[in-house]
């Protein structure tokens, strides 16, 4: 067991490696950081393993901190659910390591960069490994410092540093709520360890705070209902949810890998985690799951919308990040903290590899590098490709309401997950419907247009070709696909939710129940029929004449104004809160800076020579030189006393010796 200690351990040591090494390393810095994530990778997939056969443990490393009844032990507590955070975590940043390997070539800061994603992966694995809240809250502070590293990569462009500001500033602010969470949650449960937390949380269900009591009042609120909120606010800065989103967007100012990593394997999945991890406390709050729920589904749909205004590549994945974890946090609030792992994974996969590919995929449509342009015509057999989108909309409802995807939010037993996901599927049923009439339409109607560089019959007969022999074939292998990979989902998802409901601390339920219904499968005759209704909508929207689409679109200018221009959310941010901020340290710079503190400066610095001038005149001239001046005559005195003795003796000479060796004291006395 102790050899799942590496996992956390090789990634710190690569990154103290590299900083300590300097630039030595120079662009071999990756033969350091790239096998350190391997091994965590491989060491992952044995921890994977361990826990499937033996279930969770605990590796008990040292004490960390003990002062009266606070004990801070150094545990890495590893489950079902550390597990598969293990494999996303080591997995995508390994891929990160490989690819930016390649990526970074020439940059003058490779050794730092490596560095620093080295300390990034390892705050992540960290996080989903602690087992106790200040391990976790010290994980989480490490990794938003090297997510302010990592935006701020190319230090030399203002922009880049102004996004990794914006940043940090607003996970700083959130994480004060994180903070104080954990310190409450020690003050109600008398420990920071998460495992004895959630043990006391039912016995601690109906103890409350008063929140206002530091003012004289009496506001009385359930301690478990604060504590979620308050660690939930953190949840929401690291996962960019309403109204700490805006930071997401501005950190692709850092290099591709750093955006996969940021966007697929750490930094915003820590919200959800944080929430699946503490979700035996949460549950008991029904305040704080309906907050969340909220939260997470207007950030879904606020993010989604404004992803489709976009025009940049980079935004558009930006904002579909914030609305998938937005989901996600969703789910959570549901009750349904199983779909959230799974959306998590599946999110993670497939966010670093578009982020990876970003790249080639903007180089493919230079001009001379790729093709592009749909051209309209008009093709026969339209009844057979409208009758085939109808054939794909009918399978995500067989996919979602008879196969056991229902049964990942139904594994905590709580009710509104389970209304949640019937909500959630026919939204989901209605939309797909659309897509895929328009993306079939699209595919077979409108076919490829070809640019060549000559002119004539040969270009524009190059300009018609299309593939119209694979209408029909495409159509039916899509749709066998499709069910063969249903089927494998079935199954799949029946294993994940079994696998994963005892780190959730919930029974679950039998296997086959869920979306399976005994006797009229009436949810499954809806959702097809929502299916149907979807794509009689976006049928109707295809032949609907022009001048009413356009007459809609003028209606709705407004709303994709708003949108396209993000809400205004940064406008309002800058003209309510930075600009009143920047004018008040400004005014305070004034006020307290130059008139208090520069002439509190100044006036202690004058009295300073006013007094010592004051002692130089008193003590110095009207005392010290008097005081010498009359030691000197009495010596003198004395010496011409002893010059009338006779002379010569060596008692004399002695006397004399001793007489000026005590004068000299005496005076050196007086003037120390």
């Amino acid at each position: 067991m102790a050899i799942f200690v590496l996992i956390p351990l090789l990634p710190l040591l690569a990154s103290l490696i590299l900083m300590l090494g300097g630039r030595r390393w120079g662009e071999k810095s990756h033969r350091i950081g790239t096998p350190a994530i391997g091994f965590s990778f491989v060491l992952s997939v044995a921890a994977f393993i361990e826990v499937l056969r033996n279930g969770p443990f605990t590796l008990s490393l040292y004490r960390l901190f003990q002062s009266g009844s606070l004990t801070i032990d150094l545990t890495l507590f590893v489950d079902q659910l550390t597990v598969l955070l293990l494999l996303l975590v080591t997995g995508v940043s390994g891929v990160v390591h490989v690819y930016s390997s390649r990526y970074m070539i020439g940059e003058s800061r490779y050794n730092r960069f490596f560095a620093v994603i080295s300390l990034f992966t390892f705050s992540m694995i960290l996080l989903v490994m602690s087992g106790n809240l200040l391990m976790l809250l010290i994980s989480w502070e490490v990794m938003g410092i090297c997510s302010y590293l990592l935006i701020s990569h190319a230090a030399e462009r203002p922009s880049a540093c102004g996004a990794a500001t914006k940043a940090f500033l607003v996970n700083a602010v959130a994480d004060v709520g994180f903070g104080l969470g954990v310190i409450l949650a020690f003050s109600t449960f008398g420990t920071l360890d998460i495992s004895q937390i959630l043990e006391q949380a039912p016995a601690m269900a109906k103890d409350t705070v008063n929140v206002l009591a530091w003012v004289g009042l009496d506001l009385q609120i359930q301690s478990v209902t604060l504590i979620s909120l308050l660690l939930f606010t953190g949840a929401m800065g690291k996962s960019a949810q309403i109204p700490f989103h805006v930071w997401l967007p501005f950190a692709m100012e850092a290099p591709t890998p750093v955006s996969a990593l940021i966007h697929a394997a750490t930094m915003v999945n820590a919200g959800p985690f944080l929430l699946v991890r503490l979700s035996p406390l949460i549950v008991l709050s029904p305040v704080a799951m309906t907050f969340i729920a909220v939260i997470g589904a207007a950030t879904a749909v606020f993010a989604g919308i404004v992803s489709l205004t976009q025009s940049d590549i980079k935004k558009i994945l930006a904002y579909s990040t914030i609305s998938q974890i937005g989901f996600m946090v969703m789910a959570c609030g549901l009750g349904a903290f199983a779909v959230a792992i799974f959306h998590l994974l599946a999110h993670g996969c497939y966010k670093a590899f578009f982020f990876l590919s970003t790249g080639n995929a903007l180089r493919s449509v230079e001009p001379g590098h790729g093709h592009g342009g749909y051209e309209s015509y008009d093709s026969e057999g339209m009844g057979g490709l409208y009758g085939g989108a109808l054939l794909l909309a009918l399978l995500p409802p067989l996919a979602l309401f008879s196969g056991s995807y229902e049964y990942l939010w139904e594994v905590t037993g709580i009710a509104s997950a389970s209304v949640g996901f019937k909500i959630i599927g026919l939204i989901t049923v209605f939309v797909a419907a659309q897509y895929l009439f328009k993306g079939v339409t699209s595919l077979f109607v409108h076919g490829p247009k070809t640019y060549w560089p000559s002119s004539g019959q040969d270009s524009l007969e190059a300009q018609s070709f299309r593939p119209q022999f694979l209408n029909g074939s495409i159509l039916i292998g899509i749709f066998l696909a499709t069910i063969f990979a249903c089927g494998l989902l079935t199954l799949f998802w029946s294993w994940f939710a079994n696998f994963l409901a005892p780190a959730l601390n919930f029974p679950g339920v039998a296997v086959g129940k869920g979306a399976v219904e005994d006797g009229f499968p009436f949810w499954l005759v809806v959702s097809l029929g929502v299916a149907v209704t979807g794509w009689g909508y976006a049928y109707s929207t295809q032949i609907r004449s022009q001048h009413q689409v356009s007459r809609a679109k003028r209606k709705n200018n407004r709303l994709y104004v708003l949108f396209w221009n993000k809400g205004y959310f940064d406008e309002i941010y800058d003209a309510y809160l930075v600009a009143p901020t920047i004018r008040l340290a400004h005014w305070l710079w004034r006020i307290i800076d130059i008139k208090v503190i520069d002439h509190f400066i100044h006036f202690i610095a004058t009295s300073s020579v006013y007094f010592a001038r004051w002692l130089w005149r008193i003590v110095d001239i009207l005392w010290l030189e008097r005081k010498v001046g009359q030691v000197v005559e009495q010596v003198n005195a004395v010496g011409q006393f002893l010059a009338k003795k006779e002379s010569g003796t060596i008692q004399h000479q002695i006397l004399v010796m001793l007489f000026w060796l005590v004068a000299m004291t005496g005076l050196l006395y007086i003037l120390i």
